[in-house]
């Protein structure tokens, strides 16, 4: 943006621009009474905008000085209106607004401060979704033991794959009310996965489809009602009405909480007289769903059926759901008018029956490519080739059935399918024969393929990754392979993080920038060299004292500078474990954005990695940014999906950070962790043993030539830091928000 940024510093706004600012409104004949005015309105704004509203005034006052006063009041009565950041982007539009279109279009927008105006730079109150994504997901996780991703959407559902939130939820002003409201969604859309509302098995499908397709969804079977709309909308009600159930005995507690949510959902919802019979019989549904009763007038309108409504919540499965649909489907179609969709709370988790067709039909596809790789392993095995991972315990071995027919192949009693036999009869009967269960009297114990996929994906996890020895101080000794370590490339993310980092710290990277590139072009001053371009002053005095002395003086008299091209190779190390969460990976992010800002001014190799995981065998790394590649769209869009994750093992990713700058040919290799902690992990790696095996995998990296360095904002980790790094090779930081501006300064530090 023009004008902002060093130009407009406080000196210069104390001394040569201010007196330029001032002459300025003398030639269009300001008195000393309206410049007094003028510069008591400057010096009354909030310093956080004080230069960046000068130099905007100073801009205007050389088109036309006429036009500073009635800016300046806009803007105080801006100020009132919007928070600091808000009115900063406010301002910053309104400046480019007057680079880019001129004074007139400037004069226009800055009139223009009533509330609707200023409401979109106002940033939307509540709880954003952002915050607390890798939270959520690590709550799923947990409970259902599935890695489903969050994101933000305008309702709340679930392709089975991934489920979509509301990006800000503000019903309530505390946060911790707003996040219940986002665990509840999460909760029940995990339930419509788990229990076959979107997940429905083709059986309970083709008792209710007229024609069956071949592979039936419920897509399909939405498709039967001809409004289609207002089915989805039953159906997501009397499904929510159902699931409460399973969440009550799984999730009690939280179920327990959202009880006053929807009490208090229920009471903000407007009665609608004039709203369509359709529509308000729905909405009606949707009551009995909050309230937990029907209202006298649903009841009135539909008999028993509210009886039956409830009735669900006795452990029925989704069969009866669709049954009961029918019916209220006909009963509401019988109704006058159109059906004008309802509006939900977020609290519903609606139904999008051809994003979930999507996704099951990707997974269908993929599963059969699954099938036919499985059965070109079975064909080419040795014969009798022993099972390397068994997944059933002792005792639990199943016997053939004498009704079913099962696959003899190489060994393995393989149970047919419809999908197994048709793969079989497409590629032939080569090397395993059809036999009954019924002819193999009890021996052997029958596989799926369900069971070799599982099997494959266990022994494939365990053969991928790169293992690392732990060092386990009370033994003195390594444990051998012990932890499995996998690059992973973080999710990206869509908002526009880097471009509104950079513009929110636009002077500073200005600044950094002409530092960086004077530190690059700056050569080094050798001292007590034995020739060179000066004579040292100290080491001249030296020899004379030692001369004096008796002693032999040294010949290293002189200095010179090294003017050889800086190499320099460093790998930024970002700790992504749950604890990051909010400030402090907001913090880490800008950090990262101004270092690579300033890098690439001063053309020092670098790379940029984060880590998590959760225990010894799912060691996570991350790549934000690999050495060779440029600091393009995909790195910033990384940078951008940084989340939280889990935990903080840090042995693992230290030791494959010294393996990638091995790699690196360069003098000098600088190995650099942020980070908001001790390591830990979900396992016994805490205390003592973690922090002896990161200052172990510490130690390995000095004695290859590596230069290891620790930022932290623990304000409690001098007390391991220091035995971890050393004395002089780690910084605290004691307020997150520093973090960006000081670590450029450390960096610049550290290589000079």
């Amino acid at each position: 943006m023009a004008g902002t940024g060093d130009k407009y510093s406080d000196e210069k706004y104390a001394g040569e621009f201010r007196e330029d600012f001032i002459r300025n409104l003398r030639i269009d004949f300001f008195d000393d009474e309206e410049i007094s005015a003028v510069l008591r309105d400057l010096d009354s704004l909030d310093s956080r905008i004080r230069q960046k509203v000068f130099a905007l005034c100073h801009t205007l006052s050389h088109a036309s000085s006429s036009l500073v006063p009635n800016a300046l009041k806009r803007i105080k009565t801006a100020s009132g209106l919007l928070p600091g950041r808000d009115l900063e982007r406010w301002i910053t539009h309104a400046y480019d607004i007057l680079d880019r279109q001129g004074i007139g279009a400037f004069a226009d927008y800055i009139s223009g401060i009533d509330d609707e105006a200023l409401r979109r730079f106002s940033t939307p109150e509540g709880l954003p979704l952002r915050e607390i994504m890798a939270v959520l997901e690590t709550y799923i996780r947990g409970i259902s033991g599935r890695e489903l991703k969050i994101a933000a959407a305008r309702e709340t559902y679930t392709d089975t794959s991934a489920i979509f939130l509301p990006a800000f939820v503000n019903r309530y002003e505390d946060r911790d009310r707003n996040y219940l409201i986002y665990k509840y969604c999460a909760a029940l859309a995990w339930a419509q996965i788990s229990q076959g509302t979107v997940t429905t098995d083709e059986d309970v499908l083709n008792r209710f489809l007229k024609e069956v397709p071949a592979e039936p969804d419920i897509s399909a079977f939405f498709r039967m009602f001809p409004d289609e709309r207002m089915a989805i909308d039953i159906f997501s009600i009397l499904e929510a009405v159902r699931l409460e159930t399973f969440l009550e005995k799984e999730l009690p507690g939280l179920m327990r909480e959202v009880k006053a949510v929807k009490r208090d959902f229920l009471n903000d919802r407007p009665l609608c007289p004039e709203q369509a019979r359709k529509s308000a019989f729905v909405e009606g549904l949707y009551r009995l769903y909050l309230d937990g009763e029907p209202a006298e007038e649903f009841q009135n309108l539909t008999g028993d059926i509210p009886g039956d409504i409830l009735m669900l919540k006795k452990n029925a499965g989704v069969e009866e759901s669709m049954k009961l649909l029918g019916i209220m489907y006909d009963l509401a179609a019988g109704l006058a008018g159109d059906y004008q969709p309802v509006i939900f709370d977020p609290l519903l988790c609606t139904i999008r029956p051809q994003e979930v067709s999507l996704v099951l039909k990707a997974g269908r596809r993929a599963r059969r490519q699954r099938l036919e790789g499985m059965i070109t392993k079975l064909l080419n095995m040795p014969d009798f080739e022993q099972q390397k991972i068994t997944l059933r315990r002792a005792g639990q071995q199943k016997l053939p059935e004498s009704g079913k027919e099962y696959l003899l192949i190489k060994g393995r009693l393989i149970e047919l399918d419809s999908e197994m036999r048709e793969i079989l009869q497409e590629r032939g009967m080569s090397g395993g024969i059809i036999v009954k269960g019924a002819d193999m009297g009890g021996a052997g114990s029958p596989m799926t393929l369900t069971d070799l996929m599982e099997e494959d994906e266990v022994i494939e996890e365990s053969a991928g990754g790169v293992k690392y020895d732990e060092w386990d101080y009370k033994r003195g000794g390594y444990k051998k392979k012990w932890c499995t370590l996998r690059e992973k490339n973080v999710h990206p993310g869509h908002d526009p993080f880097v471009e509104q980092t950079r513009k929110r710290y636009s002077g500073y990277i200005r600044v950094l920038r002409k530092r960086f590139e004077l530190l690059r072009r700056e050569p080094r001053l050798l001292r007590r060299q034995k020739d060179g371009d000066d004579f040292d002053l100290d080491a001249v005095i030296d020899a004379y004292s030692d001369s004096h002395a008796g002693l032999a003086p040294s010949e290293d008299l002189f200095m010179k500078y090294d003017r050889q091209q800086r190499s320099i190779a460093v790998l930024f190390l970002l700790d992504m474990s749950g604890s990051t969460k909010g400030w402090i990976n907001e913090a880490e992010k800008e950090s990262l954005v101004l270092m690579a800002e300033a890098l690439e001014t001063l053309g020092d190799r670098y790379a940029i990695f984060g880590f998590s995981g959760m225990k010894r065998s799912n060691c996570d790394f991350y790549r934000i940014k690999g050495f060779e590649e440029p600091y393009d769209g995909k790195v910033k869009r990384r940078i951008s999906g940084i989340s939280p994750k889990d935990y903080t093992r840090m042995g693992p990713p230290i030791r494959h950070s010294v393996k990638i700058l091995k790699a690196v040919e360069e003098r000098t290799r600088l190995f650099i962790t942020l980070s908001d902690g001790r390591p830990e992990d979900y396992d016994a790696y805490k205390g003592d043993y973690a922090i002896e095996d990161t200052r172990r995998a510490l130690t390995e990296a000095r004695e290859q030539g590596i230069h290891p360095f620790c930022i932290t904002i623990d304000r409690e980790a001098g007390s391991y830091l220091r035995h971890m790094y050393g004395e002089v090779n780690y910084i605290v930081i004691d307020d997150v928000k520093k973090l960006p501006n000081r670590i450029t300064e450390i960096y610049r530090r550290l290589t000079t």
